[in-house]
């Protein structure tokens, strides 16, 4: 293999399109063992991965950097790696952590106080109203908001946030130069503007069904902890859960009818030992901020 950089080697890599995400950390370690602290990917895997390391190899000689760079810059993004010592702390402490940090906005905000909030897509009446009770006294202690920018709770988390007055940060399951949801692009360019978007996939890929509990995992590694408010048995918000109790970050979850869809996930999160959260004191005081 031709000798290049290690964050050049990691900026082709993050643009790489052939390789799933598995594939890139066993090219990676394969090449770059010094990363394999940040994987479970055994060397008895590697072989297999033969054909496309291959692949990958002639996909590195061939790379545009200069264009790809030139159009982030066009764009306003910026670019962190696993490598370098500015990377979020606590993302580098988590599993598989992203290998680029695409982002837009402001950077330091990573390294402030975090809390993720994340929830239904189809949230309730009685989900908004939680939030809005809570953000307000989260956001005076200074707390930024990390959350996906989804439909739902998500969009009502960096939107509250921003008319309180607080800061926030949106974790993208595609590139920041593609709006999704489509109905989300003026609250995406205010977040890039004056808060901070961020990402592992290139400018303008698209999302995928694939990269949203990918994205989950970023959100989980950056919040000092997580709170649901409303989920079904089964959704991504609960992925986020799941992954920040494996990373040792508190999860949170707020308590709804038991007869409502959209309250049964948090119910069964509180059931298997998640904090009971009924207001901001439970959080303030869980985490011993005066409240």
């Amino acid at each position: 293999m031709q000798t290049i950089q290690t964050e050049d080697y990691l900026y082709a890599l993050a643009y790489c399109p052939f390789l799933s995400h598995k594939e890139k950390w066993k090219v990676l370690i394969s090449d770059h063992p010094e990363f394999s602290d940040y994987t479970l990917v055994s060397d008895r895997s590697l072989a297999m991965t033969f054909q496309k390391k291959t692949a990958f190899w002639r996909y590195l000689k061939e790379f545009d950097y200069v264009t790809s760079m030139e159009e982030e810059k066009a764009a306003g993004i910026h670019t962190v790696y696993l490598s370098q010592e500015d990377y979020p702390h606590a993302l580098r402490k988590s599993y598989e952590p992203p290998l680029v940090l695409f982002y837009k906005g402001d950077f330091s905000l990573v390294y402030k106080g975090t809390i993720g909030i994340v929830g239904a897509r189809d949230c309730t009446e009685y989900g908004e109203r939680f939030l809005k009770e809570l953000l307000p006294p989260l956001v005076c202690h200074d707390l930024v908001t990390v959350s996906g920018l989804a439909r739902g709770i998500d969009t009502y988390v960096h939107t509250k946030t921003i008319e309180n007055g607080g800061k926030t940060i949106a974790v993208l399951g595609n590139g920041i130069g593609y709006a999704y949801p489509r109905e989300n692009k003026p609250l995406q360019e205010e977040i890039g503007k004056n808060h901070l978007i961020l990402s592992e996939y290139p400018l303008n890929r698209t999302p995928k069904k694939q990269y949203f509990p990918l994205r989950n995992r970023i959100i989980a590694g950056l919040s000092r902890g997580i709170l649901v408010v409303e989920a079904r048995e089964r959704s991504g918000s609960l992925i986020t859960a799941r992954l920040a109790l494996e990373e040792g970050r508190d999860v949170f979850a707020v308590p709804g009818s038991v007869f409502s869809e959209q309250s049964k996930g948090c119910l069964d999160l509180i059931k298997a030992g998640a904090i009971l959260c009924q207001s901001y004191d439970d959080i303030l005081s869980e985490w011993h901020m005066t409240v």
